[in-house]
């Protein structure tokens, strides 16, 4: 059985104070296990990408929202997104 794949897409301003922009990655680690990691310059804001696996679309949802309230006790993150990973592309769910 292959589990599905999500992407928490992140845009990450302002760090907290007292906090390094490696803190964004492990706070996303302290509630799951990733399976990749990526950081991007989109639209001139970091973009964080989390690739995770769930059982099904609810089970992404719960942790697409402990991923996002992990990183805002690190940084500000004024847009999140989570994705389906299908055939190697994301395919946005609605919140």
């Amino acid at each position: 059985m292959t589990v599905p794949s999500y992407r928490t897409i992140l845009t990450v301003t302002t760090m907290a104070p007292g906090h390094r922009p490696e803190d964004v990655e492990a706070a996303a680690r302290s509630v799951t296990r990733l399976e990749s990691w990526d950081i991007a310059i989109a639209s001139g804001q970091p973009r964080v990408t989390a690739r995770f696996t769930a059982i099904d679309d609810a089970d992404a949802r719960a942790t697409h929202a402990l991923i996002t309230d992990a990183v805002r006790g690190v940084a500000e993150v004024p847009r999140s997104r989570l994705a389906a990973v299908v055939r190697g592309r994301s395919h946005y769910l609605t919140p």
